[in-house]
């Protein structure tokens, strides 16, 4: 999908850049700056704001109070890449909040949870300044045109950075219990869609997001007794193990009946899985985030935990 805004802002059509998975380090050529735990989002601005996901959707209508972003930002047209967080206790992301937030669609509900918990868009860059495409432009300098365009509000700030000393950085993103760094080459262009080591991430917890492929029912008390995660290895699903935690009764009910709404298939690994017991396998469209402690050497979670539906990403990223 593809419209003109403004006849001057490709909308709809800029995907975010990735990062690649690293460990902390530090250097001269690099800044850091906290991973923020919430949806990634492009926010096009020319005298309105409109908000479109990783996957490219409009997701303006979810968030009505960064309906105004385009009153705190000069330089337009203009195109910001941030995160969209809700601040939770001592004023860090909560994901499980804002994920409460997502799953929303009545127009009244989402006013009513906006006034109650609103959400803040967090700026790291900025892609297009007065119109013209800088994504070719070197970090630093985009950087510096952000700092410029941006006049920090309520629901809209801009995420700071230090230089040179990531693994202290790391240190006390940990000890503040934020989720983790980034790491990002002072002098890298800006590549639409691609990942890239010129951005690298640091997490202090092991995360991932994972294809929901079948689940278990429950026995006794629960009706959910086990999500069945997969992943794409060479455009082929690989089973990467149970999760049985980390929901509790209402996100069971609610995981259940999306999983219902999903068509039934086949299994979808080419062998046989150990320790899977009544399993009941579906469409692989949901995607879902888990934390864990460690990846066994074939590949499966250790101590998996979920952490929520990712309803801004698609199965085949």
């Amino acid at each position: 999908m593809r419209e003109e805004y403004g006849g001057r802002l490709p909308v709809f059509k800029i995907k975010p850049m990735l990062a690649v998975t690293g460990r902390p380090f530090d250097s001269p050529d690099f800044i850091y700056e906290a991973k923020w735990d919430g949806y990634r989002c492009l926010a096009y601005l020319d005298r309105k704001t409109i908000l479109q996901s990783r996957n490219l959707l409009d997701i303006s209508p979810a968030f009505p109070e960064l309906a105004d972003l385009h009153q705190g930002v000069g330089m337009q047209p203009a195109v910001l890449d941030g995160e969209i967080i809700i601040p939770g206790e001592g004023g860090r992301p909560s994901f499980s909040r804002l994920q409460a937030r997502g799953r929303l669609t009545d127009p009244l509900k989402i006013r009513q949870a906006a006034g109650q918990e609103p959400a803040v868009f967090v700026a790291f860059d900025l892609l297009y300044c007065r119109g013209e495409n800088i994504m070719p432009q070197p970090l630093h300098l985009r950087k510096s045109l952000l700092q410029e365009a941006v006049r920090p509000r309520d629901n809209l700030v801009v995420s700071t950075f230090i230089e040179t000393h990531g693994t202290g950085f790391f240190a006390a993103c940990v000890r503040e219990g934020l989720e983790g760094v980034m790491a990002k080459d002072k002098n890298s262009p800006y590549l639409p869609g691609k990942r890239s080591p010129y951005w690298r991430k640091f997490r202090h917890a092991r995360q991932g997001e994972f294809i929901i492929v079948g689940y278990e029912p429950g026995a006794g008390s629960r009706s959910l007794g086990a999500l069945i995660l997969g992943a794409y290895r060479q455009g082929r699903l690989v089973y990467r193990g149970k999760v049985g935690t980390g929901f509790g009764r209402e996100e069971e009910e609610r995981l259940l009946a999306e999983l219902k709404r999903l068509r039934p298939v086949p299994p979808p690994f080419g062998e046989p899985v150990a320790g899977v017991t009544r399993p009941r396998w579906v469409e692989p469209r949901l995607v879902c985030e888990v934390e864990y402690l460690e990846e066994t050497p074939d590949g499966r979670l250790r101590h998996p935990s979920y952490r929520g539906l990712r309803w801004d990403k698609e199965a085949g990223e």
